[in-house]
């Protein structure tokens, strides 16, 4: 069992983090623009987001796609390279990220359970598509 190829990893977890800010976008302000605009106002905030809070989602999105790529070479080992383990990788970043968040959501009443199936089950492909592309891209060995 050799060390993560940080080069790689962070190669691969840059493009999931590119794809995951460019889905999360599509998701945020065209696909559930209107309920998110009425969650806002329900609870007394702007539907209009801020610079900063934008720079702390995109932060977000590559993060998130360094943590998924991670897993996969931190699970490589144990399960094999290849897609299946991409697949289990970014199945367990979303059990972690978006179904926990979603639950806890929902739990409190803070969003409508329609909002939050539709952005669980998005972050669900989000997250396995995301894992599989850097995975694609991270390799074992020596740092190029």
């Amino acid at each position: 069992m050799g060390r993560i190829n940080v080069a790689r990893w962070l190669l691969g977890g840059i493009v999931a983090g590119i794809l995951v800010n460019i889905s999360e976008t599509v998701l945020n302000t065209v696909v559930l623009k209107s309920p998110w605009e009425a969650v806002m106002k329900s609870l007394g905030k702007p539907s209009v987001m801020t610079s900063s809070s934008m720079i702390v989602w995109i932060c977000w999105g590559f993060a998130y796609g360094l943590l998924c790529v991670w897993l996969y070479a931190a699970i490589r080992p144990r399960f094999g390279a290849g897609p299946s383990t991409a697949v289990k990788a970014g199945l367990v970043a979303w059990m972690l990220s978006g179904l926990l968040s979603s639950v806890g959501m929902g739990n409190l009443g803070l969003m409508p359970s329609s909002l939050l199936v539709t952005t669980a089950a998005w972050t669900l492909v989000e997250s396995i598509v995301v894992t599989l592309v850097g995975a694609a891209i991270y390799r074992e060995g020596p740092a190029a």
